[in-house]
């Protein structure tokens, strides 16, 4: 039986295509939790979320900082934010960023909606 997780739970999406980042924002709902939508990195990083997120859901290009830069920068600053990337293109290259990375995975598009709640439940229950 899975851990109940409050409907508090704060899940961050940052994707620089309003449409990805609307799915993602209506499917985390539908999942009981809290979504805020992030259109850039920076802001995201400008936000008033940061200590509250529980679970970042990020595209990885993304047009100025991209979505490994973020979660370099957010490590750097101390801030360890369980993270699942997205992307429609996962090259051999940027599944080797990613794998360097603090990420928890790569999640290619389109998203299964059953895989991408038991991935961010996953998120949750990290430590």
């Amino acid at each position: 039986m899975a851990l109940s997780l409050s409907s508090t739970e704060l899940v961050a999406i940052v994707d620089d295509d309003p449409f990805v980042r609307a799915a993602a924002s209506s499917l985390v709902r539908s999942f009981g939790w809290e979504a805020r939508e992030f259109a850039s990195a920076s802001a995201f990083l400008a936000s008033d979320t940061l200590s509250r997120t529980r679970c970042l859901i990020c595209d990885i290009q993304m047009a100025g900082m991209d979505g490994i830069e973020l979660l370099d920068k957010l490590d750097a600053d101390g801030m360890h934010i369980p993270t699942l990337f997205i992307t429609a293109m996962a090259s051999a290259r940027t599944r080797e960023r990613v794998r360097a990375s603090s990420a928890l995975c790569l999640i290619e598009k389109p998203i299964d909606a059953l895989e991408f709640e038991l991935l961010i439940r996953r998120a949750l229950e990290h430590d």
